[in-house]
């Protein structure tokens, strides 16, 4: 038991010494190719804080910040917009 004691303080001392992950590379807000939903047409918006945004009527869109849950159904005709938690719009694809 006394064997065991000192591994035990060590495990939890030794685990505090990893280094932290690597923050997740960004996606690229859009490749053209796969410009299905029009989404292009709002790439100068990347990037602005608090954007108003006038999608066509019977246009299918999200708006959503990152990190939220969103449905993973692909509709290549579907706008998304997506924010930051500061509110800067960083993503416009289509899906």
């Amino acid at each position: 038991m006394k064997q065991i004691l000192p591994v035990l303080v060590l495990v939890p001392v030794l685990a505090a010494c990893l280094p932290e992950p690597p923050e997740p590379t960004p996606m690229p807000p859009v490749a053209i190719q796969d410009d299905t939903c029009g989404a292009s047409r709002y790439l100068a918006l990347v990037g602005q804080q608090g954007t108003t945004i006038s999608v066509p009527a019977n246009t299918p869109y999200r708006v959503y910040r990152t990190g939220d849950p969103v449905t993973m159904d692909f509709n290549a005709a579907r706008l998304n917009f997506e924010h930051d938690r500061t509110g800067r719009l960083v993503r416009v694809s289509c899906g």
